[in-house]
C-alpha cells in the first residue's frame, strides 16, 4: 500500500472513532410518555318514569264515537211527509182490498148485530151460505145473511117457512120468515151465477131479496168478521 492510502485509511478510522465518541456522549432523544388520563367515571343517573305511549291516530279514531250526523229541519219534514204518506197508502188499501167497515144502523140484525155497533168485514173472501155479510144497495151499505148462492133454490112458504133446496133452513133465528106483501117475487126461485138471496135476521123487516130481489155477488163486501159496540165515538 502507498502511504497516501495508509492515511487515507487512518483518517476515515479516526474519523469513525470521533462518530462513536459523539454518539456516546449525546444521547437520542426519546418522545416523553405522557400519562394516560384515567377516564372519570360518569355520574348514575336516576332511571327516569317510562312515559305511557301514546294511541296512533288510528286507534284515537277507534275510541272516539262517531259524531252523530245532524239533520236539517227541511229534511226531517220530508221524511215526515214520507211516512205519513206511506201510513195513508196502507191504510187505504187495506180498506179498499182487504177490509170494510161500517156502523149498523137499525135493529134489522137483530139479535146478532145491534143498532150502532161497528161492523168489519174481510173483502178477500167469497160470501158463503149463511154467513152474515156487507153489501151495497141502492147507494147505501147494509148488513144481512146469505141464504141462497148461486144454484140453489130458495123457497119461502105461507106458513112462515124457509127453504133452501127443499129442505128447512137450520137457523138461530127466533122469527118466522114471511114473503113480503109488496113484492113480485114468486118461489120457489132459482138463485143465478153471480147472484145471491140475502135475508135480515129480524124476519119482521122485509126491506131485504124479499122486496129488492137478488143481490149481485160483486155488491157484496165480504162475510163479517167481528162487531163491536162503539164506546164514545
Amino acid at each position: 500500500m502507498t502511504l497516501e492510502e495508509i492515511l487515507e485509511k487512518k483518517k476515515k478510522q479516526e474519523q469513525k472513532a470521533e462518530k462513536k465518541l459523539y454518539s456516546a456522549k449525546v444521547p437520542s432523544e426519546k418522545p416523553k410518555k405522557t400519562k394516560k388520563q384515567k377516564p372519570q367515571a360518569k355520574p348514575t343517573e336516576e332511571p327516569k318514569p317510562e312515559k305511557a305511549e301514546e294511541p296512533g291516530e288510528a286507534e284515537i279514531k277507534k275510541q272516539r264515537k262517531p259524531s252523530p250526523r245532524r239533520i236539517s229541519t227541511q229534511s226531517l219534514a220530508m221524511n215526515l211527509a214520507i211516512k205519513i204518506a206511506v201510513i195513508f197508502l196502507i191504510v187505504w188499501l187495506a180498506l179498499t182490498f182487504v177490509i170494510a167497515i161500517t156502523i149498523n144502523y137499525g135493529n134489522n140484525m137483530h139479535p146478532a148485530i145491534n143498532d150502532g155497533e161497528l161492523v168489519v168485514s174481510l173483502r178477500l173472501q167469497s160470501p158463503y151460505l149463511n154467513a152474515a155479510v156487507l153489501y151495497k144497495h141502492d147507494g147505501k151499505t147494509r148488513v144481512g145473511r146469505v141464504v141462497g148462492l148461486p144454484g140453489n133454490t130458495v123457497e119461502i112458504t105461507e106458513t112462515g117457512e124457509l127453504k133452501v133446496n127443499g129442505v128447512v133452513a137450520a137457523e138461530d133465528i127466533y122469527y118466522p120468515t114471511f114473503p113480503s106483501e109488496n113484492s113480485d117475487i114468486e118461489y120457489p126461485l132459482t138463485v143465478p151465477e153471480g147472484k145471491v138471496f140475502i135475508l135480515n135476521d129480524y124476519r119482521e123487516d122485509t126491506n131485504d131479496s124479499r122486496t129488492f130481489g137478488l143481490i149481485d155477488i160483486k155488491d157484496t163486501k165480504g162475510p163479517i168478521i167481528f162487531s163491536f159496540r162503539r164506546r164514545g165515538f
